[in-house]
């Protein structure tokens, strides 16, 4: 090896212990910084902080998680990273620090949230990973902000939380906004707590009516044998989702009493769809098959999404 070659390997080696990117060419090299970075080794995490901005999506990818791996030293730099200017590095940030769920990271992810930025619904994500009980109020917030996603992601903190959200969720249902008032609903019925019933039925009346049919399907999950007569009431008024809605709840709750009146609905609503979840209905409470009209005119069975 002539002095030149020998040089260009001394330069090369020295790039390496620097910044270790100049072996990194796939996303298997990535691995030889998840252990340093887990003992704290600052250059390491550094360094697969890095590669989040690499071109290969691969590379990114193997970085993102190997960060995750390496827990809770790298908290304070993720801490740090919320702030960063790039959109994407926020994402990034948040991202890691709901998957280690570690405390520090909750009221940074709160400060984030409060932010008018892009990657907000991230921050939410984050929070309801880390289950953080704190953040409640912000997250019923920020359900009425115009963001479906963040609307979307803070619905789901909160679904995350569960038991805890109940009595913001149950009051957020008087809200004046009504995307707070469905996202509210629909959280009640994934949590599945029956302290949320009679406010959901309560909101059965609701003049908004994807609140009304937000709350006849939470009623599936989230109520009792006292849901069985306000369901039935507004499958015979409501509009065609929260028909649709009701009979669902109705199935779950297998209310025999309400065979009569989906009977009815089946066999003389003008919508095929409220008929055919209708028909759902009956064969999940009675355990028989019914026909009923389809869109063309056409007596048949439904595919039961129950069986």
């Amino acid at each position: 090896m002539n002095r030149f070659s020998l040089l260009a390997l001394v330069l090369c080696f020295s790039a390496f212990v620097v910044s270790g990117c100049a072996s990194i060419n796939s996303a298997s090299d990535v691995g030889a910084y998840q252990q340093k970075a887990s003992e704290g080794d600052e250059a390491a995490l550094k360094t697969l902080i890095g590669l989040l901005k690499s071109s290969d999506k691969l590379v990114r990818d193997a970085a993102y998680k190997a960060i995750i791996s390496a827990g809770k030293p790298a908290v304070p730099m993720l801490i740090e990273m919320l702030n960063d200017k790039d959109p994407e590095m926020q994402e990034y940030a948040a991202g890691a620090l709901g998957n280690i769920g570690d405390e520090r990271a909750v009221e940074p992810l709160m400060t984030m949230l409060e932010k008018a930025q892009s990657r907000r619904y991230i921050a939410a994500w984050a929070l309801g990973e880390m289950k953080a009980a704190v953040a409640i109020e912000m997250l019923v917030k920020t359900m009425g902000e115009k963001n479906e996603a963040l609307q979307k992601e803070s619905a789901r903190a909160l679904m995350k939380i569960g038991g805890p959200s109940v009595p913001a969720l149950i009051a957020a249902l008087g809200s004046s906004n009504p995307d707070v008032r469905k996202y509210s609903a629909r959280a009640l019925g994934i949590i599945e707590d029956k302290r949320g019933e009679e406010p959901l039925i309560k909101a059965l009346g609701d003049d908004r009516r994807d609140v009304a049919s937000a709350a006849a399907l939470a009623l599936g999950t989230a109520g009792t044998d006292k849901s069985i007569q306000p369901l039935i009431a507004v499958l015979a008024t409501g509009d065609m989702t929260t028909k649709i809605n009701a009979s669902i709840s109705l199935g779950q709750l297998d209310a025999k009493v309400a065979v009569d009146p989906l009977t009815k609905i089946m066999e003389t609503d003008d919508d095929p769809y409220v008929r055919q979840w209708c028909a759902r209905a009956l064969e999940n409470i009675t355990g028989s098959r019914y026909k009923y009209k389809d869109e063309h005119g056409a007596m048949v069975y439904p595919y039961n999404l129950y069986r």
